[in-house]
């Protein structure tokens, strides 16, 4: 077993300082000189998907950082092989003192370490690593009373989640490899069918590699087959075990398939959910089974069925008592409608009482965290139409109160299930501004709905993808959060309840210390049908009012982007960070799109080009110098936009797609069909299949107006993308090669579907060809006039 002293954890302590995280705001005079393509890539960030974890003793908080160098590409099988996905490669888990401000790398970059969770009693911290050598993701364990670091088992976890400790702080429940199963014959299995399977039905001479898929005749429930599924559910099969975190031994309590899991706050149940099938054809949405079961793994018990839970099959909680589970479910029509109700049901067993029959629908999306309890048990908050609101056991619920010109976004935990009181009777909720465009922590009176600002400052507060953002003190009376801007990337702050004490705590990124980044605003204009859009426009970090500049439109259609005005770089942080372009001379533009079913692609033409109009109006971008850029279905918008219009004089389509029937037919290697489900009911906004919309599918394909295109095209591909398959890129370059246009096709070998996940070196050398085609369509033909 790997054990390690804290004293060499604490030597490191003025190193890490220097050269990772400074503790206090570090200002230095800013040159307007271009963002470093290495320096942008060089970025760390807040791990996704991983949480901030806070010891209830009050001393220590618990981060997960990821370092864009160290990171790497990992695609499906290897996941399932490891345990490690791409987005938890080049992890550190780090420490950082709330009494001495200190902060130290526990795992000192050696491998992935991430999902770092505190016990209880504050004695352990819980992660997951692959730190033993032997690429496999386990548990291991730092015991803050002797500073040891030691792997706690040697089974493989297969998480999509944090682990969790049981109240007693004597074990941790951990979702693993399935009982008896190696990670090779796990991961052969999690493709479409055991190797048995596919002998059955595929292999007809020896030493044949084939594979071969089978389709039966559908019932007349019309439900579908698995390998019709946009994606496969074995990705939920594991085992929960319990761990005991001194020894090691475990001991099973789950066997099969588990999603969500969480344990009861006295310690001696556990709930699951497992998921059983998507509940139709073409749709995205799983239906599950809510059970609970006891430690021992005795007593299991069936609480709900068949219900609509979100991806993950996470979106419940337990009653401080224990007593109760409420959850979330989507309406009929599936997660696709964003609209939910809440539900609370009894541990002991009977009906689930829905508590939102009385509540109107709702003109904004429903959906919310997970719902949150008072602390007697008898009531919980949730978010419906932007509002508060509360219901309890037979308890119909009721608006607790709104804030005028916001939209109330997330509830703050005290724990894992109750709602934050700082002070006795409020609460404080995340908001958003949908006008200005930025998040606001506001206290709300539960008893009167008195609302009082709290702070508000053009940042955002919620654009960490991670779970559990925001942590609160054990004494209740503070806060850590994550905040970032267009300017700043995101780091980690500490508050007083009433926000009137803000400390930042982190500088993960010294390197973009002395860039002028380009500052952003809104902007506003009509589309082509009178309708009201937004854009957020960055600036070039160089702009002087007067002169006019190219402009770079990211489009992605279906979205209000201009949500987007107070994330960092516009579109984050890496190769789509937008401040390299702004620190370049460009102004960059990201307008809203909404989009209709049945017409995606004349809408992107008529919100879009009004926008690039609007800035063109006000004196900013030069008309002569307009350029394109989407990623994925922004791929397939800039296609749509190119087809439909001369004015850009380059344009970059990244892992998109020209060809709504390609699509919709791809297949992955295991045989799950994404494509459909995207284009029936989801983003492609078909709302049916190729045989009943036939002429809609075909009118809304660019691929069948290609020969219109006069814009020089550059289309950049992952090779290995299992999202948009890379014959669809193929299909757009081999088609416009043919007829004659200006093209050039980047295909980046052993890539998946995203840049942000791409290796260093493959990210360098997007970026350098992204920054060179605009400069080579925009720029070098005006250079010489604007000087």
């Amino acid at each position: 077993m790997f054990v390690r002293r804290f004293r060499r954890l604490h030597a490191m302590t003025g190193i890490v300082l220097c050269q990772i995280l400074v503790l206090a705001v570090y200002m230095v005079a800013q040159d307007a000189k271009p963002l470093g393509l290495e320096d942008a890539l060089r970025f760390r960030s807040f791990a996704d998907l991983t949480p901030i974890s806070l010891s209830p003793d009050g001393k220590w908080a618990a981060f997960t950082v990821r370092d864009n160098l160290r990171s790497r590409t990992v695609d499906d099988r290897t996941w399932r092989l490891t345990g490690v996905r791409d987005i938890f490669t080049g992890t550190d888990v780090y420490l950082l003192n709330l009494k001495s401000t200190s902060v130290v790398a526990l795992t000192e970059g050696k491998s992935d370490s991430f999902q770092s969770i505190w016990s209880p009693d504050s004695r352990y911290l819980a992660f997951i690593s692959d730190r033993d050598g032997s690429r496999q993701a386990k548990l291991w364990v730092w015991d803050a009373t002797n500073g040891e670091l030691s792997k706690l088992s040697d089974l493989g976890v297969r998480q999509l989640g944090p682990v969790a400790w049981t109240a007693d702080s004597k074990s941790i429940v951990v979702p693993v490899l399935p009982n008896g199963i190696s990670a090779e014959r796990y991961a052969q299995e999690l493709d479409y069918g055991s190797t048995e399977q596919q002998d059955q039905r595929g292999a007809m001479t020896a030493g044949s590699t084939v594979i071969v898929f089978r389709s039966n005749k559908a019932d007349k429930r019309n439900e579908p087959s698995e390998e019709a599924n946009p994606w496969s559910l074995k990705i939920f099969s594991r085992d929960l075990v319990l761990i005991d975190a001194v020894g090691g031994e475990a001991r099973t309590l789950v066997q099969g398939k588990v999603a969500g899991y969480a344990v009861a706050p006295d310690g001696e149940r556990i709930a699951y959910s497992v998921p059983k099938r998507f509940e139709s054809a073409g749709s995205q949405q799983t239906l599950f089974d809510l059970f609970t079961v006891n430690l021992d793994g005795t007593h299991r018990r069936l609480l709900v069925s068949d219900a609509r839970l979100d991806y993950d099959g996470a979106s419940f909680s337990w009653s401080p008592d224990s007593l109760s589970l409420a959850y979330y479910a989507f309406r009929p029509g599936g997660l696709e409608t964003d609209t939910a109700d809440y539900f609370i049901v009894s541990a002991r067993g009977g009906p689930s009482e829905d508590v939102t029959t009385s509540v109107p629908n709702q003109t904004l999306p429903a959906r919310s965290s997970i719902p949150l309890w008072n602390s007697s048990a008898k009531q919980i908050y949730f978010i419906r139409d932007g509002a508060l609101w509360t219901a309890g056991v037979h308890m119909q619920a009721s608006e607790v109160g709104r804030i005028p010109g916001r939209q109330i976004l997330k509830l703050i935990p005290r724990s894992q299930n109750q709602v934050w009181m700082p002070q006795l009777g409020s609460t404080v909720v995340v908001t958003h501004d949908a006008e200005r465009k930025q998040d606001g922590f506001y206290r709300v009176d539960l008893e009167t709905g008195r609302i009082t600002r709290l702070l508000e400052r053009d940042d955002c507060y919620t654009c960490a993808n991670m779970d559990r953002q925001f942590e609160v003190t054990a004494d209740g009376q503070n806060l850590l959060y994550l905040a970032e801007n267009a300017q700043s990337a995101s780091d980690l702050f500490l508050a007083d309840a009433g926000f009137k004490q803000v400390r930042r705590l982190t500088h993960l990124n010294p390197q973009y210390d002395g860039i002028k980044m380009g500052m952003a605003s809104l902007v506003h204009w009509l589309s082509d049908d009178g309708d009201p859009l937004d854009g957020a426009l960055l600036l070039p970090s160089s702009y002087m009012a007067g002169k006019r500049y190219p402009l770079i439109v990211w489009v992605y259609g279906g979205r209000n982007r201009s949500d987007h005005l107070d994330h960092f770089g516009l579109e984050g942080s890496g190769p789509f960070n937008l401040q390299l372009f702004a620190t370049r001379g460009y102004a960059v533009l990201v307008p809203d799109a909404p989009q209709h079913l049945g017409t995606p692609m004349v809408d992107l033409l008529k919100t879009v080009i009004p926008g690039v109009n609007k800035v063109i109006e006000m004196g900013i971008a030069d008309p002569n110098e307009l350029g394109v850029i989407g990623h994925s279905y922004g791929g397939y918008s800039t296609l749509c936009l190119i087809t439909q219009t001369k004015r850009f004089r380059a344009a970059l389509e990244a892992d998109g797609t020209s060809n709504l029937l390609g699509e919709y037919g791809q297949m992955d290697d295991n045989g799950a069909a994404y494509g459909i489900a995207l284009n029936e009911e989801g983003q492609g906004a078909m709302a049916g299949t190729p045989w009943q919309y036939r002429d809609r599918y075909l009118e809304n394909s660019p691929v069948f107006y290609l020969d219109r295109v006069e814009t020089p095209l550059l289309i950049v591909q992952g090779a290995d993308d299992t999202a948009v398959r890379p014959f669809l890129g193929d299909e757009i370059f081999v088609d416009l090669r043919r007829l004659g246009r200006q093209v050039e096709y980047a295909k980046y070998a052993h890539e998946d579907h995203s840049p942000l996940g791409w290796s260093y070196a493959n990210q360098l050398d997007f970026v350098n060809r992204m920054i060179a085609w605009f400069d080579m369509h925009l720029r070098s033909v005006h250079d010489d006039q604007r000087q």
